[in-house]
């Protein structure tokens, strides 16, 4: 048996809110908190800190993306890229649904 507490599952953040590093945090905690595995867990498998662990699921912006994309490589999270600028001109054209909501499934995540 593993050291240390037991690790409570952490719920998703909305992923179809406006993206945070604060948000993305989250979602890296909660697929770490959702495979039971401890901040010392992850950090080992990332040949991190857990320090950096830490930084990165409170979404601090001092980290190197290169440290949160290898942690989202190991829980099975990527990023999508979206060009705002064409996403905001296909959200004024796209079709509505009867409560006035987008039909488009874009975000941030995959």
């Amino acid at each position: 048996m593993r050291k240390g507490k037991m690790v409570k599952a952490q719920p998703m953040p909305d992923l179809n809110s406006e993206f945070s590093m604060e948000t993305l945090g989250n979602a890296i905690r909660s697929k770490r908190t959702d495979k039971a595995w401890r901040i010392d867990d992850l950090a080992a498998k990332a040949n991190l800190s857990r320090r950096t662990v830490m930084k990165i699921e409170k979404g601090d912006t001092s980290v190197t993306f290169a440290n949160v994309l290898v942690l989202m490589d190991i829980l099975g999270l990527s990023l999508r890229l979206i060009d705002l600028t064409l996403f905001a001109r296909s959200n004024q054209t796209s079709s509505q649904d009867e409560h006035g909501r987008s039909n488009q499934e874009d975000g941030w995540y995959e």
